[in-house]
């Protein structure tokens, strides 16, 4: 009966050993490491290192009584409750923190009901005090400010070895565009301090972020990276002067080879000889149609790129006054300014045709000034001999104001006149049209007719 009854005892959940396995977490998966040992590596004493765990219970429910490590250097961060019951097949969740108090190796098992399953290790590097130059604390972060990308700014550092022997100083930065001066690492007696520059090289434009490490201690970096300044830019053109209806050359010249990559435009504003004159849609730039256009600077350059040319082409439009460019390159405008003289009423196309009810002609022109008041119209015959009833004149002011109101198109009008004959119209040869505006007369070469 008493064998029995110890067999039930044994046999009791109570009495049957726990079954745990540590398991390492990596990634939120859990991964079985056949050895059970664990290297936290080197770190800086004062400074500390964790790693996730999982204990897991792979057979009955038990109760976990004891959970320890036997060196103050690793600890659970936070401590588990203990006692604590296990269901079968769940894990308990363990961080497992590194802290070394002094330089050298550190070990600690990992026991846990009495039985040891994992062993850790890891290495105290001597610490040392950081600070600025005068003294203050190394704020967090080290902040550069703003500086040209190619140029530097720089800020020193003090490195105390505060300890009781003598330090092996390991210094790095974790971007190129932060910089240690000198080695990166020397010896520091006890109580002896070391001078170090660190310098920000910005290659890119915007902020940037780097670290500080000093035996693995971790100093944020920060600064902000900007595009050094364009040279200054001035708008050139391929002719002295200019008049209406042509086309010109602009040309943005810049002072001195460009440190700067971007983008820069130039923009047209027309101010018009009479201030109540209706907009001219003909000053325009030809590349875009609109009266602006935007020209690209590389690093080197001396001029500025529209697309594949160094120049972009403009019409001066039908409207007298002054045409201004103004050419923005980074924090840079600059404006020069074209005149466009009045004068007299221009002649384009014409057409002069006879038909059987009389004379029609059309004449394209344009007049800057938009002030056109009187036009007149002459005949000829064969020998060139005036017709009569000789000079015919027409008062065009009312009319052509009204057109100039309403258009859009500065001084360019159309006119079309059609004249009754009395007898033979083949007996007409020509005419010639002369119109009168506020900056002269302007009169049309002989135009023959012609008959459809």
């Amino acid at each position: 009966m008493m064998a029995r009854l110890l067999m039930l005892a044994l046999l009791s959940p109570g009495f049957l050993p726990a079954q745990f396995n540590l398991l390492l977490v990596e990634n939120g998966k859990e991964v079985a490491i056949p050895d059970q040992l664990y290297s936290f590596g080197t770190k800086a004493v004062g400074g500390a290192v964790s790693v996730e765990f999982h204990l897991r219970n792979a057979g009955a429910d038990t109760s976990l009584t004891d959970l320890h490590l036997t060196s103050a250097d690793f600890e659970f961060i936070p401590a588990p409750a203990l006692p604590q019951t296990v269901a079968a097949g769940t894990a308990v969740d363990l961080i497992v923190q590194f802290s070394p108090s002094q330089p050298g190796p550190s070990t600690a098992g990992l026991i846990a009901n009495g039985s040891q399953l994992a062993t850790f290790n890891g290495t105290g590097l001597a610490s040392v005090a950081v600070s600025l130059q005068g003294g203050s604390p190394l704020p967090s972060p080290l902040d550069f400010g703003s500086v040209e990308r190619g140029k530097s700014a720089a800020r020193r550092i003090v490195v105390t070895n505060g300890t009781g022997g003598s330090v092996l100083v390991n210094i790095d930065t974790t971007s190129a565009q932060f910089q240690v001066k000198p080695a990166a690492q020397f010896p520091l007696d006890t109580g002896a301090q070391a001078s170090l520059e660190i310098d920000f090289v910005p290659t890119a434009d915007g902020p940037q972020q780097g670290k500080l490490e000093i035996n693995q201690l971790v100093y944020p970096l920060t600064g902000i990276g900007i595009d050094p300044p364009y040279p200054p830019p001035q708008v050139t053109f391929d002719k002295a002067s200019y008049t209406s209806s042509q086309q010109g050359k602009l040309t943005v010249q810049l002072a001195a080879p460009s440190e700067a990559t971007g983008t820069g435009q130039v923009d047209i504003v027309v101010n018009p000889g009479d201030a109540s004159a209706n907009t001219d849609s003909g000053i325009q730039f030809l590349s875009t149609g609109t009266r602006t256009v935007t020209f690209n600077v590389n690093q080197g350059d001396t001029v500025g790129h529209f697309g594949s040319d160094t120049s972009a082409t403009f019409q001066t439009g039908t409207t007298a006054g002054n045409i201004v460019f103004t050419v923005k390159l980074g924090f840079f405008t600059n404006a020069k300014a074209i005149t466009i003289a009045p004068a007299a009423v221009g002649f384009d196309q014409s057409q002069a045709q006879r038909t059987s009810a009389g004379l029609d002609l059309r004449l394209d022109a344009f007049d800057n000034t938009r002030s056109t008041s009187s036009m007149t119209f002459t005949f000829f015959d064969q020998d060139g001999n005036t017709l009569p009833p000789g000079t015919i004149s027409v008062d065009a002011s009312g009319a052509l104001g009204r057109f100039f109101a309403s258009s859009d198109l500065g001084g360019v009008f159309s006119l079309h006149a059609f004249f009754p004959v009395n007898g033979n119209p083949a007996q007409v040869a020509s005419v010639e049209v002369e119109m009168t505006n506020s900056a002269g007369n302007a009169q049309t070469a002989r135009l023959p007719f012609t008959t459809p």
